[in-house]
């Protein structure tokens, strides 16, 4: 295919088709200052595809050329920076090149596996004035798919990519279940949901994973032989003089070539049904790390989260206590006196160090206004609330008075550090307290709080997720409007440039538009990334599908985003005693979406869910109203030691897949409680008993194992149930392997275990002559 040229007023861009046979040049690393971070792949959509090519490239004015594969149109708008693709391409792998001063920056491509699904309903004679779907492909929005009615059969058709999807119908507005469709399985709050087993199963794995290193080469097992690998070091890729296929998978030689800090390998294999896993592999200097002694906290790959409510953890400076005097508030919704003082104090007394975190998670602590706010007026309990938590700011730059001045922030973040440990603050910018100044100085730059058909616009978290308020005192801001992006996004930088935080969790996520996140992440890469060297990483909060919640995460926006829909699944997997089928089809879909080594939140609870141990100790449904339980009853302590051992496994499970471990406070010990209030306690540092103290010496010796293994960072992943119905879960790196074995049931169950003695091992199991004997509710891992 001829080279096209297209004249773009000042600058010419060459836009070209990939030939078998290119011309050989030495090899160079691209640099960091024009392509910041690893690329992320480009995935092809089913029909057409857009990539913001300033999500890449700090300078996208100054691209001399594109060359993408064969079957690809493309057409580059060089005023927006979008490059416009259409078309698919033969593998499921490809590469992109782009040149930028003479050095060529390459990006993954991955194949359109997108299909078309047409669902319809047959009303069996019956007529309905509206028939609509919502579910896990349209992001549970009902208004995003009404079906048309033809016949009596109502149908309507969705674009995913194949796998398992839930949903439910509405019926002239009455929300059920399919009743055309016997499949459903359980929501993990009670109820069940309609399934959908959308397109077909791979034609075969492609699964891959490093064995061994030598010198400057890696060796590559490839379980199909016939695939094809795709290597890139760093932004560059490797041509096929360094990858040579041999036996049973292929050996990877870095070429000669300038490589200071920390870089890595990525690679796939492809034919031309799909793509395999993908394989991180970490040097420094250009040498491959070995060992995870070499990691530091830049390597976001080993963090274990600890997420704390700085109000509930610990009081260090009594001097700033400040309750709000009001009777209308009860006390479970006012301030408790935690402070980041507190947070200190316990840094300082070895905490974190001998439970093993290498993060910690603040709770916004931001200004919060004064006084009562809000109302819960629910089974005759009526409360007003307090800005203890942290989520109403009045200022996104100031610490509120009662968590911290800014020299108590400073010096956490500088004990911190000097302990190699991370610190992240969560972050609210989607809507400020309404005594906010920007929003008294600017009412015009909040959304309308009600809508054209005179409803009030609060809550509507799917159908208006853009612009729906929390509160009516909590105007939410239009992030669509450049004027409203600026002064915000140069709000949040004030925590990574005075204050240095190491990271955001990013509040109420898919509510904000997808402009100031662009916005933020170039003013990071601009002001801090690129200067100083520093890896900064963002999580963000969005509930919903896996489309919808990876449409957040790319080089030009956020790292990662918790992954909500495995929480569930696990949660009433464990929780309930379930079998793992529902479990594994999660996983598998996560690992699908994010990639084999994404950095994805697993958490074991979060401020706005019931206590697990609560859950799984059966004393709260899961059918009932968990806040109003969280008002209106007492729950203590589990009543069956069982319950331990399932969140034990909840904990476990999230240490063993790929991931970001996220530990609730309180949740290492079985902290009980129902939802918001009651989920948020004191923190209890003292006086367990031996349920608890023997449960957090387990999640103690879990952190170690994870932190210090690379196989458990950046391991290959392979998930089965076996004939018995456990769970197992493999992870492989060079000669480290870890099996996490599960067993979700009341009885022990046999597992076929290597015969080979085991260097190291967790869990409750016994050896037997068959094998391993895994104990009722319990988890079992071994490193060979």
């Amino acid at each position: 295919m001829l080279n096209r040229v297209l004249l773009l007023g000042f600058a010419a861009l060459v836009i070209a088709c990939s030939s078998p046979q290119e011309e050989k040049t030495a090899f160079v690393l691209s640099k960091n200052s024009e392509l910041p971070g690893l690329a992320s792949p480009i995935q092809l959509n089913y029909d057409s595809t857009i990539v913001h090519l300033s999500d890449y490239f700090m300078h996208p004015e100054k691209i001399e050329a594109v060359k993408v594969p064969e079957g690809l149109d493309i057409f580059w708008d060089g005023e927006s920076h979008l490059l416009y693709i259409q078309g698919n391409i033969e593998l499921g792998m490809a590469k992109a090149t782009f040149k930028i001063d003479g050095l060529d920056y390459s990006i993954p491509i991955k194949k359109s596996s997108q299909v078309k699904f047409d669902y319809q309903f047959d009303a069996k004679g019956e007529v309905y004035e509206t028939v609509e779907i919502m579910g896990s492909f349209n992001a549970w929005n009902r208004n995003a798919n009404t079906l048309k009615e033809d016949s009596g059969i109502y149908s309507t058709s969705f674009v995913v990519f194949p796998g398992q999807y839930q949903y439910r119908l509405f019926l002239n507005g009455e929300e059920m279940l399919d009743p055309n469709n016997r499949d459903s399985v359980s929501n993990g709050m009670g109820g069940y949901n309609s399934v959908l087993n959308i397109g077909t199963e791979p034609v075969h794995s492609l699964e891959i994973a490093p064995l061994k290193v030598e010198g400057n080469r890696v060796f590559v097992q490839r379980f199909y032989t016939t695939s094809t690998p795709f290597v890139f070091w760093q932004n560059s890729a490797l041509s096929d003089d360094n990858i040579e296929l041999t036996e049973g998978g292929f050996w990877i030689t870095l070429p000669e070539t300038e490589a200071e800090g920390r870089t890595f390998l990525r690679v796939w294999t492809a034919d031309e049904f799909s793509y395999s896993n993908d394989l991180l592999i970490p040097l420094q200097d250009g040498k491959f790390i070995e060992s995870a002694i070499a990691l530091n906290r830049s390597d976001w790959e080993k963090s274990v989260f600890y997420f704390l409510m700085v109000d509930r953890f610990y009081n260090g400076n009594a001097q700033n206590d400040e309750q709000v005097e009001n009777p209308d508030i009860s006390p479970k919704a006012n301030y408790f006196g935690g402070d980041v003082a507190g947070v200190t104090a316990q840094l300082k007394a070895g905490f974190f160090e001998d439970l093993g975190i290498n993060t910690i998670w603040l709770s916004p602590i931001t200004q919060n206004p004064k006084g009562a706010w809000g109302l819960w007026d629910k089974g005759g309990v009526t409360s007003k609330f307090s800005g203890y938590h942290g989520y109403w700011p009045v200022s996104n730059v100031k610490p509120d008075y009662r968590f911290a001045s800014p020299e108590e922030v400073k010096e956490l973040l500088n004990e911190a550090h000097k302990r190699d440990m991370n610190v992240i603050l969560d972050y609210v910018a989607n809507h400020v307290h309404e005594e906010h100044p920007i929003y008294q100085e600017n009412k015009d730059w909040a959304t309308n709080l009600y809508l054209p058909d005179g409803s009030m616009n609060t809550e509507r978290w799917d159908d208006y997720r853009l612009t729906t308020w929390f509160d009516t005192f909590l105007p939410t801001l239009d992030l669509r409007r450049p004027e409203v992006v600026e002064p915000l996004t140069d709000s949040a930088l004030v925590w990574v440039t005075e204050y240095d935080f190491d990271g955001f969790r990013h509040d109420a996520t898919k509510h904000i538009d997808e402009l100031y996140w662009r916005v933020l992440m170039k003013k990071l890469k601009e002001r801090v990334m690129l200067p100083e060297g520093k890896r900064i990483y963002q999580i963000g909060e969005t509930y919903g599908s896996p489309d919808l919640i990876r449409s957040y995460i790319s080089s030009g926006m956020l790292d990662a985003q918790f992954d909500f829909n495995l929480y569930d699944a696990a949660v009433s997997t464990f929780a309930n005693g379930e079998d793992f089928e529902n479990l594994v089809n999660v996983l598998e879909a996560s690992l699908n979406s994010y990639g084999s080594h994404h950095l994805m939140g697993n958490i074991s609870g979060n401020q706005d869910r019931s206590r697990f141990i609560t859950l799984a100790d059966g004393e709260l449904q899961f059918s009932e109203d968990q806040k109003l339980a969280g008002w209106t009853r007492t729950f203590g302590k589990p009543e069956h030691n069982e319950s331990y051992k399932k969140l034990a496994m909840l904990h476990a499970f999230n240490f063993a897949i790929p991931g970001i471990p996220v530990i609730y406070y309180g949740d290492e010990y079985g902290m009980p409680g129902a939802n918001d209030p009651d989920n948020r306690r004191q923190m209890q540092f003292e006086g367990l008993d031996e349920n608890e103290a023997h449960l957090r010496e387990q999640v103690k010796q879990l952190i170690n194992l994870r932190t210090n293994n690379l196989a458990m960072i950046y391991g290959s992943t392979q998930v089965e149930v076996t004939e018995t119905g456990l769970l197992l879960i493999k992870r492989e790196y060079l000669d480290e392997e870890v099996w996490a074995v599960f067993n979700n049931s009341d009885q022990p169950k046999l597992l076929n275990a290597p015969s080979e003695e085991a260097k190291q091992t967790l869990g409750s199991a016994r050896k037997t002559e068959g094998g391993l004997m895994i104990d009722p509710y319990a988890y079992y891992y071994f490193v060979k």
